[in-house]
């Protein structure tokens, strides 16, 4: 089953890392392990569904093992890293 992303929901998993916006696209930060994150976020709307590449691109630059555990860690709220 693909994933499916949102603009919004990359910004929510983004901010919900501690990342914060720096430039125009670029979403940079460190997580609880200090880490150095950077991932950039082509805004077109917040309903507007990405790519699955560069979904998988996002999730790599944000350290996630794959798009499943990018997913698993939007719909659990309660979950850290």
């Amino acid at each position: 089953m693909p994933y499916r992303f949102t603009t919004g929901d990359i910004k929510k998993i983004a901010s919900r890392l501690g990342l914060q916006k720096v430039r125009d696209k670029v979403w940079s930060g460190t997580d609880i392990k200090g880490q150095f994150l950077q991932t950039y976020i082509h805004d077109h709307g917040d309903g507007v569904q990405i790519k699955t590449g560069t979904a998988k691109r996002q999730a790599e630059q944000m350290g996630f093992s794959d798009l499943e555990d990018m997913y698993d860690f939007l719909k659990n709220n309660r979950r850290k890293r």
